[in-house]
């Protein structure tokens, strides 16, 4: 009997230091668990998304808004309802474009009313130099034979942080609406120059600023 006793109390202490180190074991976890979350949540925070465009293929393309007119990202944002819309020569849209007709219809819905033929669109901005480039700036290229003139045009939708590379949205024959980067070996070698139909938002003064200007004035 006694030795039953003593075989009991020897159980009872041993499940009682098994609750304990479970109850050990379960503080952890979930001081791990907590901790995890928390430097999780501490980095999405921490990294909130751009202001962006879906992108032709899905993706996403961030618009700067550093010296964007509100009016050329609302073009841009315009434009990209149309990818994949296919190409078709002499077409004006909205189901069919060619290159010269896409940029004339997105710009109209903005009234500005562009010249039909890509070669023609250079007369209806202000020439922009490669290292100055921003979004919304037409951009041009020479065509399939790359003979001189321009024979195929685009609206630029996003500037490397060098300034001199580029995406650009445009109706391609293969592809209908689609994006490209400057550096595509096609494009690379075609491009003409760029111009600028809608000129960036002029930076807002402060009134400190203004007050400041004033008296120089």
């Amino acid at each position: 009997m006694a030795q039953e006793r003593v075989l009991l109390h020897i159980s009872i202490a041993y499940v009682k230091q098994i609750i304990r180190v479970m109850k050990l074991f379960s503080r952890f976890f979930i001081f791990t668990l907590v901790t995890i979350l928390s430097i999780n949540f501490t980095a999405i925070a921490a990294d909130p998304e751009p202001n962006q465009i879906s992108g032709v293929n899905g993706s996403s393309k961030s618009i700067s808004k550093e010296n964007t007119n509100p009016q050329i990202e609302n073009l841009l944002n315009f434009a990209y309802k149309f990818k994949g819309v296919p190409y078709r020569l002499g077409a004006n849209g909205p189901n069919r474009f060619d290159c010269s007709g896409f940029t004339s219809y997105v710009f109209k819905e903005f009234g500005y009313k562009l010249n039909r033929r890509a070669s023609h669109q250079v007369y209806n901005g202000m020439k922009v130099e490669r290292g100055n480039l921003q979004p919304g700036d037409l951009v041009f290229f020479g065509g399939r034979s790359n003979r001189g003139g321009i024979g195929h045009v685009g609206i630029i939708t996003e500037v490397d942080d060098n300034g001199h590379d580029f995406y650009f949205i445009h109706a391609s024959t293969h592809n209908g609406i689609t994006v490209n980067h400057s550096s595509n070996s096609y494009y690379r070698v075609r491009y003409r120059g760029a111009c600028r139909v809608i000129q960036p938002a002029e930076p807002q003064l402060s009134l400190l600023d203004e007050l400041k200007k004033s008296k120089i004035e």
